[in-house]
């Protein structure tokens, strides 16, 4: 299957690297473009014909969510996931009422990004490998369900056992932080497979994750334990 190209609408630097980084690590993912504005977003969407939008709600220029429907009168075929501070009900009423795929709020957590991906492609496989579809997948795509595996106690691509492991350890540190790198070398784990625990982890709560700038290149993401 060819990568899906995306476009990031995101005018927060730090937001804007999560997102860029997330994606292009995902196998059926790649960025397209990035946009800091509506008028950029405008262009640049004809210009690249992206299948997948992320939109923050509040821009320089104006509203993610005028936007959206600037985007779909113009014609531009396109799926939408909005990423924002905002929790307001009001907001994700009007939101949902435009289609959107996910909202994802900030901060942005690259587990929390790597879901809304991942929910994205089977909504789209759902859709294309057959003419008619099920009640129980017409029920799956409207998310009136969720296929839960409860013979497991961890998702797919996690081990129990790895996890505990690498749990304990992080238990032993101080409260200095720590990369996947640190981790991996730790525990015997390549850096990308230590990358995806810690993930993990940060959806449950149990580390957080933070932006290094001080690189002299591209930022660093850094962990430390919660308390």
């Amino acid at each position: 299957m060819n990568r899906i190209p995306v476009m990031i609408v995101e005018d927060d630097l730090r937001a804007s690297y999560v997102l860029e980084s997330t994606i292009n690590q995902h196998t059926d993912f790649y960025v397209v473009a990035v946009c800091e504005s509506l008028l950029e977003a405008e262009l640049k969407a004809e210009a690249f014909e992206p299948e997948l939008i992320m939109v923050d709600i509040s821009l320089p220029d104006g509203n993610g969510i005028d936007l959206i429907k600037s985007l779909k009168n113009n014609g531009v075929q396109a799926a939408f996931i909005m990423t924002t501070a905002e929790r307001e009900a009001a907001t994700i009423e009007k939101v949902i009422q435009l289609g959107v795929m996910d909202y994802l709020v900030k901060p942005i957590r690259m587990s929390r990004v790597l879901q809304a991906l991942n929910d994205y492609l089977d909504f789209r496989k759902r859709l294309t490998q057959n003419d008619k579809i099920d009640q129980q997948d017409i029920d799956a795509l409207f998310r009136k369900n969720a296929a839960i595996d409860n013979s497991r106690k961890t998702p797919k691509g996690i081990d129990e056992h790895t996890l505990e492991k690498l749990t304990q350890y992080i238990t032993t540190l101080d409260d200095t932080s720590f990369t996947a790198k640190d981790i991996g070398e730790a525990v015997n784990l390549s850096r990308i497979t230590a990358r995806r625990y810690l993930e993990y982890l940060e959806a449950q709560g149990q580390v957080c994750m933070t932006l290094d700038y001080k690189t002299g290149g591209r930022p660093k993401q850094r962990y430390m334990k919660m308390a």
